[in-house]
């Protein structure tokens, strides 16, 4: 049974193994985070050849996996940019990318493109950012690329828009998988968006209160309830740990290199990597803006995290349904192009 084709950007060629980055929706069952059954997974080079992969790592909250392919010819490789500047909407450097994906037909390339858009995708993962671009289904798990040739993120398939998983977020995943061998973000029980995100009159009255403010804007107290959170649902978060930041994205990138650095001093105390052994793992301290009716402050707040995010469970990836767009003038069909 065919599960779901897409496509993957080879990120590493080491030793005749090639290390390719695709979408989880290659290996997921459908509606469940899981891996499918005596899953055989189908590599299909640009030159035509076809060579059998393996999965190595899956995440499950990203939308992330890795397959290892075996090759005895080398294979191009290209790693995802770590810049986070291209991201950044106050700078007036163009935003035009292009989205890339692959077909199963020898040398096929499908190309959209289009531009970064400053607002949320619908999906649920907080660190997704969005382009205009164009893409099928098949074009999931393919590379977004700048016009300098940077691969600044892996895309996914809207209807309307290209979300799309930053490149520097991406780089502390795969970090993250070869040293610990999955994702490890903090249970930190908030849920966040981009300040500039906000609704137009919502910022208003942000700046006027705090000028120039940047940062994310509490959307949702989970953990441990939002009666006993120092931190409430309109909070404006800052910074973590004294750390800067601008968006979701860039928050997102700070925990996972909080936990990270965590992870890798436990492992050289020769500690355990059960993470419920010990009543606080870490210590978030974040720096937060609230306002109370009439009354504004800025204090630092600070969340015990005692357990790490699941791979699963946490963000919903719909594929949607497949769709016709076809472009009549006068009664005359000039061009139709199937999404989906």
């Amino acid at each position: 049974k065919h599960l779901f084709s897409c496509s993957g950007t080879i990120v590493e060629f080491l030793k005749g193994v090639g290390c390719v980055v695709t979408s989880a929706s290659l290996v997921k069952l459908p509606h469940q985070d899981e891996i499918a059954d005596k899953l055989k997974v189908n590599v299909c080079l640009p030159s035509g050849e076809t060579l059998e992969g393996s999965v190595s790592n899956v995440d499950f909250c990203y939308n992330i996996c890795v397959v290892h392919v075996r090759s005895t010819s080398q294979l191009p490789a290209k790693r995802f940019s770590a810049d986070t500047t291209f991201f950044n909407f106050d700078d007036c450097h163009s935003k035009d990318v292009v989205a890339l994906g692959r077909l199963c037909k020898r040398w096929s390339l499908n190309v959209a493109s289009g531009k970064l858009t400053p607002r949320r995708s619908q999906f649920d993962c907080e660190e997704l950012l969005v382009s205009s671009c164009r893409i099928s289904k098949r074009g999931v798990g393919g590379p977004l690329m700048d016009f300098d040739g940077n691969i600044i993120g892996m895309n996914f398939y809207d209807k309307k828009e290209t979300p799309f998983v930053p490149g520097f977020i991406m780089l502390k995943c795969l970090q993250h998988f070869n040293d610990f061998g999955r994702v490890i973000r903090p249970l930190h029980g908030l849920r966040v968006k981009t300040l500039h995100e906000e609704q137009l009159t919502v910022l208003e009255k942000i700046h006027l209160v705090f000028p120039g403010v940047c940062g994310v804007i509490v959307e949702k107290v989970q953990v441990p309830s939002p009666e006993h959170s120092e931190i409430k649902v309109g909070d404006i978060i800052t910074h973590v740990d004294g750390i800067p930041f601008s968006s979701a994205a860039e928050f997102g990138g700070i925990l996972l290199d909080t936990c990270g650095q965590h992870m890798l001093e436990r492992q050289k105390l020769g500690l355990p990597e059960n993470d419920n052994q010990m009543s606080t793992v870490i210590s978030l301290k974040f720096d937060v803006k609230t306002q109370r009716g009439r009354k504004s402050e800025k204090t630092t707040r600070t969340i015990n995290v005692d357990k790490f995010t699941p791979s699963g469970k946490l963000n919903r990836w719909p594929l949607g349904r497949a769709y016709l767009l076809r472009r009549i003038e006068n009664g005359i069909l000039y061009t139709e192009e199937r999404y989906g």
